[in-house]
């Protein structure tokens, strides 16, 4: 056991920048023309692969979003895999649980993203109108839980006992953010995610996804697998594919899956980025331990040194 532990980031802090920095490097560039080559990357992306600067927003659209984010993880783990040693665990944040399978070596590079379209298709079409998503800070779960069901909305991720995800209907966003500020809120933030993941409103999306996960090979991977829904530690196909299923409509219990993680050992954690707040997050949590997000680094090669560095002062 290295006690090394991946965290795969989700949607809302993917860009261009962070992307385009990994083509510099050869294996993510074959890996990533490998994808293109498979004809399974939607036409919306493949246009703007080759025009970025034509819809800048293409990115943040959930059908594209979510193959955005896995070819971003695929290509990246491309370029760590072979720097780092091999992880103990892996957990995944929202979309990131899908990535982790990639990661871990259970799912293969194109059924990876073959599922990331049809995950996004199915979210998408669940959506039946306009929906959002709000980060609340401040507020305990029985606030939150009081909120969300006067505004038919539903805790989506529990961050911390003070910090939450939640997912509703567009146009009952202002009134959920006028009363979790009346309630004693100290910072709503509206996501860039257009769809209410991990909430009831998603039922639909969990069973037809559901299907496409039984068509799918699962190998065996030496690396512990985290559930992002009950935080615990996943052994069996039967058991992964539940976990990917419930956690479209179910909420998401990021700080069981980070409790889990230095329970079972992990004290050096890498985050895959773009952005650095898992590795907050965890910090906050546990100020003992190790993290960095790959976007602290300005050559993705010098994280080793880092996690070297990092285990030897962890022993």
């Amino acid at each position: 056991m290295s006690g090394l532990a991946i965290l795969c980031s989700g949607q809302g802090r993917q860009d261009f920048a962070s992307f385009e920095a990994l083509l510099k490097y050869p294996e993510a560039r074959i890996i990533f023309e490998r994808l293109r080559d498979s004809g399974l990357i939607p036409e919306s992306l493949e246009r703007y692969f080759d025009s970025p600067a034509l819809n800048p927003g293409v990115i943040f659209d959930n059908e594209s979003a979510q193959p955005f984010v896995v070819i971003y993880h695929i290509m990246l783990w491309e370029i760590l895999k072979n720097i780092i040693p091999d992880p103990s665990l892996f957990a995944g944040y929202s979309l990131g649980e899908l990535s982790i399978y990639g990661l871990a070596g259970v799912i293969e590079a194109e059924d990876l993203l073959r599922l990331s379209v049809l995950r996004g298709h199915a979210m998408s079409k669940s959506a039946a109108s306009s929906q959002a998503m709000v980060a609340v800070v401040g507020l305990n779960h029985d606030q939150i839980e009081k909120v969300c069901r006067a505004c038919d909305s539903y805790v989506a991720i529990i961050n911390a006992e003070d910090h939450f995800v939640a997912g509703m209907p567009a146009d009952k966003m202002n009134i959920f953010v006028d009363e979790c500020r009346k309630s004693g809120a100290s910072k709503t933030v509206h996501l860039p995610v257009s769809i209410a993941s991990h909430t009831p409103y998603m039922v639909n999306a969990a069973l037809e996804f559901s299907r496409e996960l039984r068509k799918t090979c699962f190998h065996a991977s030496v690396s512990g697998i985290i559930s992002g829904v009950s935080g615990e530690k996943l052994f069996s196909r039967e058991a992964m594919i539940d976990a990917l299923t419930l956690q479209i409509s179910h909420t998401i219990d990021w700080r069981a899956c980070m409790e889990s993680a230095v329970s079972y050992g992990c004290r050096v954690f890498i985050e895959t980025g773009p952005g650095s707040s898992l590795s907050k997050m965890l910090l906050d949590l546990f100020p003992g331990i190790e993290a960095r997000s790959v976007s602290d680094f300005h050559d993705i090669r010098m994280m080793k040194n880092w996690v070297e560095a990092a285990m030897k002062r962890q022993r």
